[in-house]
């Protein structure tokens, strides 16, 4: 089987959370429930965490697409952001956990 550029499917998943966003923003949406809310986090740590893994992927395949100099550092700060990521994906697993016990 071969492989697949997945930038597309990372457009569309971008562009989902910005309407969200900006739906929620607008009052457009809202939730209707605290296990909705609950749920949203649930879905934004899993969403967070696998950015986390993408990142990671870019940091290690663009210094090796490329022999421009800047790409090795170039690599070194999306890895940085993939530790960023990490990071607000623990701080979103906490949120939710907090959020569970709200009725």
């Amino acid at each position: 089987m071969g492989t697949y550029d997945p930038t597309h499917l990372l457009k569309d998943a971008a562009k989902s959370i910005r309407e969200a966003a900006e739906d929620l923003a607008e009052g457009k949406a809202e939730w209707d429930r605290p296990r909705d809310v609950t749920k949203s986090l649930a879905w934004l740590q899993e969403l967070v965490d696998d950015a986390s893994k993408v990142l990671i992927q870019g940091a290690g395949v663009l210094p090796r697409m490329t022999n421009d100099p800047d790409a090795p550092k170039a690599g070194q700060r999306i890895a940085e952001a993939a530790a960023t990521a990490t990071q607000l994906s623990n701080q979103l697993r906490k949120a939710h956990d907090a959020a569970e016990d709200v009725r």
